[in-house]
């Protein structure tokens, strides 16, 4: 099985949070079927790139731990 490219991967991750609006990272990468630090690597080059809003929760109201989300900038 070969890599997938780093683009291919962006636009996977741009394509899904068109589609469904703001999500976690654990959502996100199983949508995009990657590993969760190849998401947060190409989550912060979109940030960057002022394609994307990182948004870091401080509490989860199911389990009480900190999360982050990220989502689409327009």
């Amino acid at each position: 099985m070969s890599r997938r490219k780093a683009l291919d991967i962006k636009k996977k991750i741009l394509g899904v949070l068109n589609e469904k609006g703001e999500m976690s990272l654990r959502k996100l990468d199983i949508q995009v079927n990657t590993s969760s630090q190849t998401i947060k690597d190409q989550i912060k080059e979109l940030e960057f790139f002022d394609k994307v809003l990182i948004i870091k929760h401080t509490r989860n109201r199911i389990n009480g731990r900190p999360y982050t989300t990220v989502k689409l900038k327009h």
